[in-house]
C-alpha cells in the first residue's frame, strides 16, 4: 500500500458465510504468518469474497510472495491448504480509513537457499500439438491453462481460447493430460502451480 510497508489482503472462496485463514508472507530473508480472523464473506454464491484487511509486519521488510497455509470456513475446523504461491502485486494507493488491520508474526529466517532461487514457475509444456487429422486444412491454435501438482502432473485444465474445432480442442486437452511437466518450486520445494499454454496445429 503506497510506501507504507503495509499490505492489503483479501481472500476468495467458492462458498460459505465466513472465512478465517493463516497466510504465509515471504521476503528475501524471512517468513511471516498473518492470522486472518473469521471474516464475513459477500458476493455471488460461487465467488465469495471477504472485505480487504491491512497487514503490517513486525519489522521493516519487503514481502515478495504469499500463499494460504490453512483456512477455516464457517468457523469450522482448520484445513491445510496446498495453495498456489503468488507474487505480491505492484504498490497501490494507501488503504482508506476504517479498514481492519492485523500484524503478522515472524515465523523464521530463511537462510541461504541451496537451489539459488526463491520461486521457479512450472515449465516443460510444449507448443507443438502434434496430432493427426485435417481439421479444415488450416493452421489453428488453442489456449489452455494447466493446473500442475507438485509431481509435475496435470490435475486440471481450463480452456482459455478455443480453436473453433471441438475435436481439436479435445485432442489438445488429451495431450496436456498426458504430458510430464516441471513442477513449480518454492523455497527449493516442489509446489502446485499453473501455466498457460498455446498449442499450435498445422495441417
Amino acid at each position: 500500500l503506497g510506501n507504507s510497508g503495509r499490505y492489503g489482503l483479501t481472500l476468495f472462496a467458492q462458498q460459505g458465510t465466513t472465512l478465517g485463514a493463516h497466510v504465509t508472507l515471504v521476503s528475501d530473508t524471512d517468513a511471516y504468518d498473518a492470522t486472518v480472523p473469521d471474516t464475513n464473506l459477500s458476493g455471488p454464491i460461487n465467488d465469495r469474497q471477504m472485505d480487504p484487511i491491512v497487514v503490517t509486519l513486525p519489522a521493516k521488510d519487503a514481502i515478495k510472495y504469499y500463499f494460504v497455509d490453512s483456512y477455516a470456513a464457517d468457523r469450522g475446523a482448520s484445513v491445510a491448504c496446498p495453495s498456489y504461491v503468488f507474487p505480491v502485486d505492484d504498490p497501490v494507493a494507501d488503504a482508506p480509513s476504517g479498514v481492519a488491520s492485523i500484524e503478522a508474526k515472524h515465523l523464521q529466517s530463511l537462510g541461504k537457499l541451496s537451489c539459488g532461487a526463491m520461486y521457479r514457475p512450472p515449465g516443460g509444456g510444449s507448443n507443438d500439438l502434434g496430432v493427426m487429422g485435417h481439421f479444415g486444412n488450416r493452421p489453428l491454435t488453442t489456449d489452455y491453462r494447466v493446473f500442475i501438482d507438485s509431481n509435475g502432473r496435470d490435475v486440471g485444465q481450463k480452456l482459455l481460447a478455443s480453436s473453433g474445432v471441438d475435436a481439436l480442442d479435445a485432442a489438445a486437452r488429451g495431450n496436456l493430460q498426458n504430458h510430464q511437466y516441471t513442477p513449480a518450486q518454492f523455497l527449493c520445494t516442489p509446489v502446485v502451480g499453473e501455466i498457460d499454454i498455446r498449442l499450435d496445429y498445422g495441417p
